[in-house]
């Protein structure tokens, strides 16, 4: 249940606002003081952190630092020396006015009631994370924030390299999609809750679930919502979809549910149409984020049984 409670609440995260054509759509609210070129930044949560570390920046200080080193693992040399300012939701104030930092970065879901006393510590830059209604594409999101973050600390160059490093990733992946005839084929990406036998498939606002799309594939179980996180969906399910792949996320392969009777009863079972990807948290952040869960995708699916 931990795991699960992390997972939702990091799944927040990569819910983009729209596909941004205008720094005004991009930020929700930033200090009058946000500009030149900021050298002691802030990262208050881990979709800002595997941005900043991107760029090849070292923050000075990271939110939820534990459990972005662990799960996310982006530019993890570039955070050795930065200090822990405790969790996302609650970052410790005290110590980030110790560090004197000259930019603080955060989402409007998590950090947009604290602006004022953020600002009160230093210039702040909070980014337009949010659930939205239709049309807004989670990849597009992180592009967009690195984009402007590269322009902000004159990394410009670094931003458009790790840019198309992502999309290279995601043109291989559908290249392999493609090359195995499943374009419009259902392929569905869950979090299996191994425990009841049961799963969850993820708003398509978030980054797998926007990058899923992207490569061609049809997703049998689609949640739009701008209210609601994710949706479970029962192992009867499976039987309504013929031709049905699935890739699980979560890190739980060797579950003793995936060795049951009840598991390799099912058609997707039997025909090995199924695999894991190896990490277990790949449900937001920016182009490095995208890259790494396409090359995966794209193993998966050409190992995967025709």
């Amino acid at each position: 249940m931990a795991m699960l409670r992390l997972f939702c609440g990091a799944l927040l995260l990569c819910l983009a606002q729209g596909a941004w054509a205008a720094d005004a759509q991009l930020v929700a609210r930033q200090s009058a003081g946000v500009g030149g070129t900021p050298q002691r930044i802030v990262s208050l949560d881990e979709l800002s952190t595997e941005l900043l570390v991107s760029l090849g920046i070292e923050p000075v200080g990271v939110a939820n630092l534990a459990s972005y080193r662990r799960y996310i693992g982006i530019g993890n040399d570039l955070l050795e020396r930065s200090v822990p300012l405790g969790s996302a939701q609650q970052p410790n104030l005290e110590a980030i006015a110790r560090l004197k930092p000259d930019l603080i970065v955060g989402v409007a879901y998590l950090h947009l009631p604290l602006f004022e006393r953020l600002n009160g510590l230093a210039p702040t830059l909070i980014y337009q994370v949010s659930l939205a209604h239709d049309g807004y594409d989670g990849v597009a999101i992180g592009e967009a924030m690195l984009d402007h973050l590269g322009r902000l600390t004159g990394r410009q160059e670094q931003a458009q390299a790790v840019i198309r490093e992502g999309q290279q990733a995601l043109a291989a992946a559908r290249h392999s999609i493609d090359a195995k005839g499943l374009q419009g084929e259902p392929v569905a990406v869950l979090y299996p809750l191994v425990q009841q036998g049961s799963f969850i498939a993820l708003n398509q606002q978030t980054l797998i679930g926007s990058l899923m799309a992207r490569l061609g594939v049809r997703s049998p179980w689609t949640l739009h919502s701008a209210h609601t996180l994710h949706r479970r969906i029962d192992m009867r399910r499976f039987a309504s979809e013929p031709g049905l792949r699935v890739l699980f996320i979560g890190g739980q392969g060797q579950a003793p549910f995936f060795s049951s009777p009840l598991w390799k009863a099912l058609p997707v079972a039997q025909q090995q149409r199924y695999a894991f990807l190896p990490t277990p948290y790949w449900t937001f952040g920016g182009p490095r984020s995208t890259a790494a869960i396409a090359t995966q995708v794209r193993e998966a699916i050409e190992a995967m049984n025709r």
